[in-house]
């Protein structure tokens, strides 16, 4: 025969009611800041997925983006160039494309993307991209902090960027 706690015993009913309240509120709380945090919105990560998986073929050719070439001088080589494909507003978390030329940056450097928000300092997006022949890439990058955002391309080994532009997230 085992022995069990006489549950009427005032400690053992003591204990038993405060694990009780201390589950209700546990759940309460929980549920109270899970509902705060959605109704700010802090919680959505909706987020595209980066490749959609598909086993049927596209039926519309997506069109290759590439940088108009600016005239050059004769003592001047070209210039850099950074441009939004689909133009200067994406929406939160939609991907956009970017697409450049650093002249100065040797085939494969690996470039940094940067990004400025207001006045503040640039700082190093979370994307790098490989330079081709001549200098010129193309990535997608998304963002879901909304507001003007500029964008830039840096090659860190050579300290050159290209010019930045303004892109609105929202």
């Amino acid at each position: 025969m085992t022995s069990r706690p006489d549950l009427r015993h005032p400690a053992a009913r003591a204990f038993g009611w405060l694990a009780l309240i201390g589950v209700a509120l546990g759940v309460g709380i929980g549920l109270f800041a899970a509902g705060g945090l959605t109704a700010t919105g802090v919680t959505s990560a909706d987020l595209p997925p980066l490749a959609a998986p598909t086993s049927e073929p596209t039926t519309a050719p997506t069109p290759t983006p590439t940088p108009t070439p600016e005239p050059e001088a004769e003592d001047q080589g070209p210039k850099p160039k950074l441009t939004p494909v689909a133009g200067n507003r994406a929406a939160p978390g939609e991907r956009f494309d970017i697409v450049g030329v650093l002249p100065t940056a040797d085939k494969g450097a690996q470039l940094q993307i940067q990004v400025k928000d207001g006045d503040g300092p640039w700082d190093d997006f979370p994307v790098t991209v490989a330079a081709g022949d001549g200098g010129r890439f193309e990535t997608k990058i998304y963002t879901s902090r909304t507001g003007e955002r500029k964008f830039r391309v840096t090659d860190k080994s050579s300290g050159d960027s290209t010019p930045d532009i303004t892109v609105t997230i929202g």
